[in-house]
């Protein structure tokens, strides 16, 4: 668990210099999802407000991502770090058969035509 949360760490840190990915990104957002799922399964508590915070940020970050920027202000990496945070919590107590299910949930989700979780 540690060794994946200091890989969202590292992803975010790449993007603030510039040099992120798709693949990276893709980290970032599933992780921002999963925390969303694992809080709507009573573990951890962030305002719904961080949740569409981070979601816009990402969503910047793709969108620059067609002009082949790969960046996230480090002004704006706050509610992401905070969600990051919060998702490392929620994996330190929840059980697993609750990553589990928000896991799928993620995936159900991204068969969907839904823009977002909430």
């Amino acid at each position: 668990m540690r060794e994946q949360s200091l890989y969202w760490h590292l992803a975010l840190a790449a993007f603030q210099t510039g040099k992120g990915n798709g693949d990276l990104l893709v980290k970032l957002v599933k992780a921002l999802y999963l925390a969303w799922y694992l809080q709507q399964a009573g573990f951890g508590d962030a305002e719904r407000e961080l949740y569409l915070e981070a979601e816009r940020i990402l969503d910047a970050a793709a969108h620059g991502a067609n002009k082949d920027i790969w960046s996230i202000a480090t002004i704006d990496c706050p509610p992401i770090i905070r969600i990051l945070d919060l998702h490392e919590q929620q994996l330190l107590s929840a059980p697993v058969f609750a990553v589990d299910e928000a896991e799928s949930r993620v995936v159900r989700f991204g068969k969907s035509e839904k823009r977002s979780p909430w």
